[in-house]
């Protein structure tokens, strides 16, 4: 468990000899802890590599103005720029930082982003996103990124994206395999249980700054409440770390059940998220909870291979916009690299 977190640097060969440079990045997905992770509890995550980021980085030009995201493709100059933006991305601030700790913040450079991550869903496409552009920005500059300054730098943009960041989605955006987060560091974890993930998109965009702010306030009216609130957060993902590495697919369903509960009091579920949990649940899977800062985005369940089918299409019946399949078998490794191409697991027809 001490060992370090491996990392992709991203940083395949040397840029400079092309004039351009890329980066990638992929999804994750939090098994438990979202929200009291940022309060010091340990959270579980894990990559969905299949849904991933690539940017490219080539020499821009000062002024060019940045494009808004629209369906995660976007691009945006970087460094010597005239033109200022008054709410820079996440990605253009970790690049910004970059090129500022390089010594380099007068030469300009622009990003293409191209992203298969569905946004504001709680998968981590903001953190996914800076992470691809910094790689491919070192990789322009011949950099050799280390995995520590890595997130640091990614951390800066999630502070912009996100306010409060607690740092799990900058480490498991940039991690191989499936990781145990607390205050800002991760280690790796094993896994036993032999079983698949379901992911969920409700379809509705979530706002992890309005989350996490309501959350805070709920936890500031009550500091006794809160600590048991907390304290049982913190139980319910010790016993899952620990069920999830003696292969304990059934009792990690209930802890998943059970934080469900903890963050519909903490008022982050909505109507359509309860009702996804009631589907998937229902088809027989051993666990469903929401998965990120809720308010919308995503469901995760955990269900044995042969039910898949059944709570994929119990979950679209309840109104799912599209499934994704992760076998837990594939992180196992924590050889989960992405592919070349960005194809989605186990989609909707």
């Amino acid at each position: 468990m001490n060992s370090p977190v491996r990392e992709r640097t991203g940083h395949h060969r040397s840029g400079s000899a092309s004039g351009q440079g890329e980066g990638r990045a992929h999804a994750k997905a939090i098994l438990l802890g979202e929200h009291s992770v940022v309060h010091g509890t340990p959270a579980i995550a894990f990559p969905v590599p299949t849904l991933s980021v690539r940017a490219l980085a080539r020499p821009g030009s000062a002024g060019a103005v940045s494009e808004a995201p629209a369906d995660g493709h976007f691009r945006f100059t970087a460094g010597a720029t005239v033109a200022t933006d008054p709410t820079p991305s996440g990605p253009r601030v970790a690049v910004e930082e970059a090129l500022r700790r390089w010594g380099i913040s007068d030469d300009p450079v622009e990003v293409l982003v191209e992203c298969a991550i569905p946004l504001a869903r709680g998968l981590g496409s903001s953190a996914a996103c800076a992470g691809a552009a910094v790689r491919a920005v070192a990789d322009l500059h011949g950099r050799t990124l280390d995995p520590a300054t890595l997130y640091d730098l990614v951390q800066c943009g999630e502070q912009v994206a996100h306010g409060r960041a607690s740092g799990i989605d900058a480490r498991a955006v940039l991690s191989d395999g499936p990781i145990r987060f607390q205050r800002g560091t991760a280690a790796p974890m094993t896994i036993g249980v032999d079983a698949v993930l379901v992911i969920a998109d409700t379809g509705a965009p979530g706002s992890t700054q309005q989350a996490v702010a309501g959350v805070r306030r709920t936890l500031e009216r009550d500091r006794a409440a809160a600590q048991r609130l907390l304290t049982r957060a913190s139980g319910l993902i010790e016993a899952a770390a620990a069920d999830l590495s003696a292969g304990r697919a059934r009792s990690l369903g209930r802890a998943m059940v059970d934080f469900q509960e903890l963050l519909a009091e903490l008022g982050v579920s909505t109507a359509h998220i309860d009702s996804l949990v009631t589907a998937a649940l229902g088809a027989g899977a051993y666990g469903a909870k929401l998965t990120g800062a809720g308010l919308g985005g995503c469901v995760l369940a955990l269900a044995e291979a042969p039910l898949v089918p059944d709570v994929r299409a119990a979950l679209r019946h309840a109104g799912a916009a599209q499934t994704w399949t992760l076998p837990t078998r594939a992180l196992r490794s924590g050889a989960t690299s992405s592919p070349a191409s960005t194809p989605e697991l186990g989609t909707n027809p």
